[in-house]
């Protein structure tokens, strides 16, 4: 008996059988975890039945409600991208010219000095909290209020550290850049 590869969540959206497959996986898997799996083995990410969500994408739905999914957040970056894009950066520029290049290249619009923010430097102590499996944002691109997911691929993943307060979140290591598409792994092959 050979083993069908997992079927990921942008397959089951391109294959109504695939979707049935999943979602079947899905349901039974999770209903297992909630009857079968102890408290301290249901939130390692490292456990089997964790494991088996991920690379179902079982764990995408929980992180969004049912409303927002509705709603178009775009599922996976990189996004389309915005009527700026490809605009020649000149990487020997200043810090705030660069960033500007960067927000002009990711968004579509103008970028404009709107003050200063005062950023704490990253704390010499911090709480390693586990790994970051995916960020939400929201953005405005080319005059159009965006939604999107991004789901880290597994070798890319940043650590997520509290500081000893509580008081601010960093995300440290990880392999992505931000660019003009949005986040983007480095094992990502379309890179």
């Amino acid at each position: 008996m050979t083993l069908k590869r997992p079927v990921t969540l942008k397959q089951a959206k391109a294959f109504p059988a695939s979707a049935k497959r999943r979602k079947a996986f899905c349901l039974r898997m999770t209903g297992m975890k909630k009857k079968l799996t102890g408290a301290k083995k249901a939130r390692d990410p490292n456990s089997r039945i964790n494991k088996a969500l991920a690379a179902w994408d079982c764990d995408l739905p929980p992180m969004l409600p049912k409303k927002a999914v509705s709603k178009g957040i775009r599922p996976k970056n990189p996004v389309p991208p915005s009527s700026k894009a490809g605009m020649v950066s000149y990487a020997d520029r200043d810090a705030i010219s660069k960033a500007a290049d960067l927000y002009e290249r990711f968004s579509g619009h103008d970028a404009e000095i709107v003050g200063k923010v005062r950023v704490n430097p990253m704390p010499k102590v911090g709480v390693a909290v586990g790994e970051v499996d995916g960020i939400l944002y929201t953005t405005v691109r080319d005059g159009v209020l965006e939604k999107y997911i991004h789901k880290f691929r597994k070798a890319d993943k940043p650590l997520f550290v509290v500081s000893p307060d509580g008081k601010s979140l960093h995300l440290v290591g990880g392999n992505y850049t931000f660019t003009e598409r949005g986040i983007v792994d480095d094992s990502d092959p379309t890179r």
